[in-house]
């Protein structure tokens, strides 16, 4: 899918960032809890069967975030299912906002490259704008760190390669991505086994020249994966992109983002000397792959590897990106290793821990739903993927194992909306520092004939295309 709605929003940047910042108009585009803005079928999505254009079938949604939703569509003549993505309420008839969404299309038809999400199409359904991009099917990076907690450094550096493959081509045609993060990451099958995919250039900075007059320099992106040029509103390059991506680097390795928080927290790392090490908070990284990740983390540009072509000479002169990635043949969650949390405590996850093997064939599939437990709590959120037996459910809060819920989504290529009983297997909670990082697995209980003989369709379906799971 192209880059989930990532829950965001466009409003005045606060005052006191900087003198390049009070000169500018300034937009911040703040992230969002996973759950909060992924309403299961709210009041404004399009219907399933409704028309686009003469030519998308609306099938389902796929995810919603503050501006825009995307959907999942069948095109009418060629019966390719594909993405689409508009903008939700009010920012429908928002004219930046507008641009900004063909800004994108234009960001994705510059750039043409295997690891970035491909555009297909892009116009207007009478006053609506739309973005039609592939359909993709895997793990989301994101997902995967909720599942998991962290991923081991040999699968990061195989991701850190393809991100920064993507990157390079980026850069290549003169686009900043302006918001690399986990969440913006896809892992999916490709020829030669998996791919690292890189999504959402909703807040692309197109050439100049190609770029709306209306877009330019104003400050967007994440707050904890902003570069410290990128906070304070000053002239950005490459090596901003390349800081983000350090900051996910150094996530994935860790579990935890150098300093979580807001804007406000990203304007005092800011003006930091300097960032913790990977080294001090994690010992089990090699030391080539951590120097790597310091030196993208570097609070001055000019420290920073120079472009996406040389970091990728030094992921290869390191030896560590050999290893092909198996993150859609694991069960989840798997073990974490040692680690230190920033204030130096030693954190172990013992292997008895992990979660039990599924007994059922899985299929990735992702689809906002919605948890309510028997005392009442709804959690918000999507699935990643989903069996006859059960679902893998990444929101903003955990559920404790043993939990009995009721669960409310879309079925798959119907988009129907069912409800089932389940039970929470397992359950995993983020540290509370990190913002919509929570993962569980729901087994079924008594589900109704019906729900089981369309998953099973959908799981056997993807298991001749190759996408499922084990």
């Amino acid at each position: 899918m192209p880059g989930r709605a990532s829950g965001t929003y466009t409003g005045r940047a606060r005052r006191g960032c900087g003198a390049a910042l009070r000169q500018r108009r300034a937009t911040s585009t703040l992230h969002i809890p996973e759950g909060e803005g992924l309403p299961c079928c709210g009041v404004e999505d399009l219907e399933p069967g409704l028309i686009i254009d003469d030519r998308y079938e609306v099938r389902r949604l796929l995810g919603r975030g503050g501006m825009s939703a995307i959907y999942e569509v069948a095109h009418r003549y060629t019966t390719r299912h594909l993405a689409l993505k508009v903008l939700n309420g009010a920012y429908a008839s928002h004219s930046i906002a507008r641009r900004q969404l063909l800004d994108e299309a234009r960001a994705l038809g510059a750039v043409r490259h295997p690891y970035v999400i491909e555009v297909h199409d892009a116009g207007f359904d009478g006053s609506r704008v739309y973005v039609v991009t592939e359909l993709l099917e895997g793990r989301s990076l994101d997902g995967l760190l909720a599942a998991r907690g962290r991923l081991g450094w040999s699968a990061v550096a195989r991701v850190a390669r393809h991100v920064t493959i993507a990157l390079a081509a980026t850069h290549g045609v003169g686009v900043l991505h302006r918001d690399v993060k986990p969440s913006n990451v896809m892992i999916v099958r490709g020829v030669q086994g998996e791919l690292s995919k890189l999504l959402d250039f909703g807040v692309a900075a197109l050439p100049k020249g190609a770029a709306d007059p209306a877009m330019v320099d104003m400050l967007v992106g994440t707050p904890e994966y902003m570069s410290p040029e990128q906070v304070r509103g000053d002239a950005m390059d490459a090596r901003s992109d390349l800081y983000s991506l350090g900051i996910a680097l150094f996530e994935c390795l860790h579990g935890e983002v150098p300093m979580p928080g807001g804007l406000d927290v990203a304007q005092r790392r800011a003006v930091l000397p300097s960032l913790p090490s990977v080294s001090s908070v994690c010992d089990d990284v090699p030391r080539s792959l951590a120097d790597i990740v310091d030196r993208l983390l570097h609070p001055v540009p000019a420290f920073r590897f120079p472009s996406a072509r040389s970091l990728l000479d030094a992921l290869d002169a390191s030896g560590l990106c050999r290893t092909p990635t198996r993150f859609l043949d694991d069960d989840e969650p798997q073990p974490e290793a040692r680690r230190q949390t920033m204030s130096g405590a030693r954190v172990e996850t013992p292997a008895g821990e992990e979660p039990p093997k599924r007994r059922s064939v899985r299929a990735y599939y992702q689809t906002p739903l919605r948890v309510v437990s028997e005392g009442g709590e709804v959690i918000d959120g999507r699935s990643e993927d989903i069996s006859i037996g059960g679902m893998l459910v990444i929101a903003g809060a955990a559920l404790p194992e043993g939990e009995r819920v009721v669960v409310r989504f879309a079925l798959p290529t119907s988009g129907n909306l069912v409800q089932c009983s389940a039970v929470v297997g397992w359950s995993r909670q983020r540290a509370a520092t990190q913002r919509g990082r929570a993962a569980f697995g729901l087994e079924f209980v008594d589900a109704p004939e019906a729900l089981v003989e369309a998953i099973r369709r959908y799981t056997e379906l993807m298991q001749r295309e190759g996408q499922g799971g084990p």
